[in-house]
């Protein structure tokens, strides 16, 4: 176990009014319905990983239309919160994002999960709205390019 990732967890659970301790993984889970967003360090211990399943996605035109949308998504400008990516055993839309374990603080950390939660948070609601995207809207694309 790695005391920097206890230290870690237990300043961000201070930032988020909440006990937060490494499981016997040494990985730690907030689940903040409807979703689950796992925090973990790499192997060598430098770096700090976020992940979410989002929303399981059904085979068809509608996840084509997702995973495009989120391509489109992963091509914006740094700083993005997250990136999107696909986990093909369960079809679930996924986001994952990693930081240096030597610049987190428990303050810092609590902004960048607040950012990886909303980003979740927006596509799942979008998804389950049946919505490829938050970007999406019911006004046409712009030259006639579609997501």
């Amino acid at each position: 176990m790695s005391d920097s990732f206890s230290i870690l967890l237990e300043e961000l659970g201070k930032e988020l009014q909440l006990s937060l301790v490494p499981d016997k993984y040494n990985a730690c889970s907030l689940v903040i319905p409807p979703l689950t967003i796992q925090l973990e360090l790499d192997s060598n211990q430098e770096n700090l990983f976020l992940f979410s399943k989002i929303i399981e996605l059904p085979p068809g035109k509608f996840r084509e239309n997702v995973l495009a949308a989120a391509l489109v998504a992963n091509g914006l400008r740094d700083p993005r919160a997250g990136i999107f990516g696909y986990f093909a055993p369960t079809n679930h839309l996924t986001l994952h994002q990693s930081y240096p374990l030597k610049i987190l603080k428990g303050e810092n950390l609590a902004g960048l999960f607040g950012a990886f939660f909303e980003l979740a948070q927006s596509w799942y609601e979008s998804i389950h709205r049946g919505q490829p995207s938050p970007m999406s809207s019911s006004s046409p694309p712009p030259f006639g390019i579609r997501l």
